[in-house]
């Protein structure tokens, strides 16, 4: 007896237990230098927002590279995607874009007869896009003339619009992190018949990130000038719009941007980021509600996102050219030397968090906006009709 009990304990000594699931591995590091495949990446994805203007389809919601946070028990709570649209109630995260309602404004009826053509269209004036440093993220801007065509009118209702986003790069497509819809107008106080901007549950994937974040986006919010220069780009990529139609700036021009007429107060907010890990990432993004003091005129309730890139600080020499700071060629074999051109997902040395790309907004009620577009031609907002020039009623074709 003792015997076979000896030989079970050896024949279960060398049986191998339950297999452990093993550790993910994080991702290599790494970007994307060549400058082919890089203009590549650009176009591709410039082909891709233009239809998707067409189709109108809701974003992809699953992606390695959105990273999202994980709580104390390990389980993951999604970031992104998020888009942001004109009116109050037009924001919708992750699985709410599922199935998600146009992105376009105002209730246009539906074509009745495939034949005929579109009863909208979305034309882009200034499309812009531009790839961080690694080549895994790309923000983009642009001006759009949304249009609705009317039946048995010689006319065509143009609405002008500004759109940014951002997008991850994740295998050979492109995937959304945020889109932001605008129609630029004055900010002003809420009114009693307004709604507010809707509001949503927050969400960070670490409180440092947001401390960081908050550190680069307050000189803006706050108007401290001369604090912008430390946080801001100062490229032909960097961008900043404000609620008004006037508050655009591009470039240098950003050092004296004043997004809107008093301070801002950050307030429900989404803060992500783009990589492969967490202390890989190079590009952040926070988008959420806002607060804005307009002097003597009471609180206005706004929309913003912002983009932030990790880039290396560079020191210059009055009379000289910039030169790498200590420890910059470590790590970065096959890559230029120039520290701007260097990515910090390959070395982190002295870099820091700039803001690239802002966008604040005043929702607008599709009521405002048809009576703000259409003046006294507007019949109904909801669905959309206009008046002809003699009078009559025709609805849209």
């Amino acid at each position: 007896m003792r015997r076979a009990l000896a030989v079970a304990a050896l024949v279960l000594a060398g049986c191998p237990g339950p297999r452990r699931p093993e550790a993910a591995k994080a991702a290599e590091p790494f970007a994307i230098t060549n400058p082919e495949l890089r203009a590549q990446y650009v176009a591709e994805l410039r082909s891709e927002i233009l239809a998707n203007y067409e189709r109108d389809d809701p974003p992809e919601l699953a992606t390695s590279m959105l990273l999202p946070r994980v709580d104390a028990q390990g389980i993951p709570h999604p970031i992104g995607p998020v888009r942001v649209g004109v009116g109050p109630g037009d924001v919708l995260v992750a699985d709410q874009l599922e199935k998600p309602p146009s992105r376009w404004p105002l209730d246009v009826p539906p074509q009745s007869d495939p034949r005929l053509p579109a009863l909208t269209e979305a034309r882009s004036k200034r499309l812009e896009i531009y790839l961080s440093q690694d080549g895994l993220s790309a923000w983009a801007f642009d001006e759009i003339s949304w249009r609705v065509h009317l039946k048995d009118c010689p006319r065509t209702a143009a609405i002008p619009l500004r759109m940014t986003a951002l997008y991850a790069r994740t295998g050979d497509r492109w995937v959304l992190a945020f889109e932001h819809l605008s129609y630029a107008r004055p900010p002003a106080p809420m009114r009693s018949d307004e709604l507010a901007p809707r509001q949503f549950r927050s969400e960070v994937i670490t409180k440092d990130l947001v401390d960081d974040l908050s550190r680069v986006v307050s000189p803006i919010l706050y108007r401290k000038l001369d604090q912008i220069p430390k946080v801001i780009g100062t490229g032909g990529e960097v961008l900043l719009l404000g609620p008004d139609v006037t508050s655009e700036w591009h470039g240098a021009d950003v050092l004296g941007a004043a997004l809107a007429p008093g301070n801002m107060t950050l307030e429900d907010r989404l803060v992500g980021a783009i990589g492969p890990t967490l202390d890989a990432a190079t590009i952040a993004y926070w988008v959420g509600n806002v607060t804005a003091d307009l002097p003597s005129r009471g609180k206005a309730r706004l929309r913003a996102s912002f983009v932030f890139e990790r880039r290396r600080r560079v020191t210059v020499e009055p009379g000289k050219a910039p030169r790498p700071l200590k420890g910059v060629e470590r790590g970065v074999k096959n890559l230029r030397q120039d520290p701007e051109q260097t990515s910090c997902i390959v070395n982190d040395t002295n870099c820091d968090w700039v803001l690239v790309q802002g966008h604040v907004s005043a929702p607008i009620s599709d009521r405002d906006l048809a009576n703000t577009v259409f003046g006294t031609a507007l019949i109904s907002e909801k669905p959309l009709q206009i008046a002809c020039d003699d009078g009559s009623r025709p609805a849209p074709r």
